[in-house]
């Protein structure tokens, strides 16, 4: 049996994204196979596509499957889960693309702690976004072990993990400090928590922009928007920094800085699926596209000013 995929046949633009056929993956000891309903679009994909994360990927060529992110239903009963049990997940893209695992295909076959039970009921489409995103989000504000009442800036507010960041930051008490993307984030920014919405500002000036707010500055910086070394600035004495990407910018005055490294982690995931079914974690998707229209998906991904996830539909 083959199944449909769309694979990335050479590095460059939306164009080189191609409709194809591959062999479906065999039920295998120790791993689950899931029928993908759901596959979002992250900017990951999006660099990865275009050539620029390929020191993360050695010995990964073209041609090679994307994604990240799915919601969908388990083929048959494996390694604690049933066979029609509707699950959502994470594939670590980065230590698994070279054996041809994404999630750009009608089916993936998974190791059980990528996964995390889905309630009936919940979307799929939103529930798709959750997997890399939101773990990122809580897996960053574990490493800035926030407490109740200390001050967090998230940059990159109004995106997929800053989004996340904020609302799971205010639930645990934190008093939050978000940068919007554009004037027409600020109400939204509050809604999901956030006690000050800062308009956008040039990296270079937020750090007075901050401090103008809180003059030691803040306890603790999310950069899911990795402005860098401009940012630190806005950190007090002795505070933590945490960037979803690399390079980390230079600590100073006793500040640690750190990379989120994010871990697929089936237990956790599960958590922020019940709070999404709750109603207390906040999705945003833009649109859903068919599986076979990846290449536009990235086109609209990549416009400016653009809120919400692309979710792809195999």
């Amino acid at each position: 049996m083959t199944m449909r995929v769309v694979e990335v046949r050479e590095y460059g633009g939306p164009e080189v994204l191609r409709k194809a056929e591959r062999p479906d993956p065999r039920p295998a000891e120790g791993r689950v196979r899931v029928r993908i309903h759901a596959a979002t679009v992250n900017p990951v994909d999006l660099w990865t596509r275009a050539g620029s994360v390929q020191a993360l990927t050695p010995g990964l060529t073209p041609p090679f499957l994307l994604g990240w992110d799915l919601a969908g239903t388990v083929l048959e009963d494996a390694s604690g889960f049933t066979a029609g049990q509707r699950v959502v997940g994470m594939v670590p893209w980065f230590g698994v693309a070279k054996d041809g695992i994404g999630t750009y295909a009608e089916i993936v076959s998974a190791l059980p702690g990528w996964l995390a039970p889905l309630p009936d009921g919940a979307d799929l489409a939103a529930a798709a976004t959750l997997g890399l995103n939101a773990q990122t989000a809580a897996q960053s504000l574990d490493l800035l072990g926030l407490g109740a009442g200390q001050t967090v800036l998230v940059t990159g507010a109004s995106g997929g993990v800053g989004g996340f960041a904020v609302e799971l930051a205010a639930a645990a008490g934190a008093h939050v400090v978000a940068l919007a993307g554009g004037p027409d984030d600020e109400a939204y920014l509050a809604g999901l928590g956030a006690k000050q919405v800062l308009p956008r500002t040039a990296p270079e000036s937020l750090a007075a922009a901050v401090r103008a707010l809180h003059s030691a500055g803040v306890d603790a910086v999310l950069d899911a928007a990795t402005l860098g070394q401009p940012v630190v600035g806005a950190v007090a004495d002795g505070g933590r920094f945490v960037s979803t990407s690399a390079p980390a910018p230079e600590g100073e005055r006793g500040i640690r800085v750190q990379i989120v490294q994010t871990e697929p982690d089936g237990a956790r995931l599960a958590g922020l699926v019940a709070d999404l079914a709750a109603g207390r974690l906040t999705t945003r998707v833009r649109a859903t596209l068919p599986l076979a229209q990846a290449a536009e998906a990235h086109r609209r991904a990549a416009a400016s000013g653009q809120r919400g996830k692309i979710v792809l539909l195999p």
